[in-house]
């Protein structure tokens, strides 16, 4: 049974809310949105939700709703979150949005996918320009080397490439004019992703 309109809206919304705060909302914080008194209600439709293969639940616990990454091939999941604007240059605060873009197959990853918007020209020996959207797979770890979305103290958000020295962490860019960020309190930093490709629109 295919869900419905209202089903899909209150998907969307735990999807949206996990995007912006890396947890999924309670039973509450989802009957308040829809104005549901009931939490019987708000349960009948994460049941449903679940039957549907969109979502999966773990009991009894507050926050226990996972958000299961869809597989087939419709086209409805070629939309990633395009969730902000991300510095190529000094990091910026991060800034959420609720936009989604469509992105190829063979640039998801298994796991949740993001794009961002960027802003600034310290990555353009990796071909990555102002105004471009790169597209991450989101994760907590990083090779050395490899391209990543960083959260600086929270709340500023840069792309680099990431390297792991004894006695600090070093994003470099790839631009000889801007120098490298070198972080010697490894809790300063949290890697929200890889980048895996990018996309560009060209005006006509």
């Amino acid at each position: 049974m295919p869900v419905t309109a209202k089903q899909r809206r209150i998907f969307e919304f735990i999807r949206r809310y996990v995007d912006s705060n890396q947890e999924p909302p309670t039973i509450a914080e989802i009957g308040r949105q829809f104005q549901m008194r009931s939490s019987a209600s708000v349960h009948a439709v994460l049941k449903a939700l679940e039957r549907e293969g969109l979502i999966k639940r773990t009991p009894n616990v507050s926050r226990g709703i996972e958000i299961i990454q869809q597989s087939d091939t419709g086209e409805e999941d070629n939309d990633v979150p395009l969730l902000g604007t991300v510095a190529a240059g000094q990091p910026i605060e991060a800034i959420l949005t609720h936009d989604t873009i469509s992105v190829p197959k063979d640039l998801q990853g298994r796991g949740r996918t993001f794009a961002l918007r960027v802003r600034g020209e310290s990555m353009v020996e990796e071909n990555i320009q102002d105004g471009d959207i790169i597209i991450v797979a989101s994760q907590k770890t990083a090779e050395n080397g490899q391209m990543v979305v960083a959260l600086i103290d929270g709340n500023f958000a840069t792309v680099k490439k990431f390297y792991r020295e004894p006695d600090f962490i070093r994003l470099e860019a790839a631009n000889p004019q801007f120098k490298p960020i070198f972080i010697r309190t490894p809790e300063r930093i949290q890697i929200q992703g890889v980048v895996r490709g990018l996309i560009r629109k060209y005006d006509s």
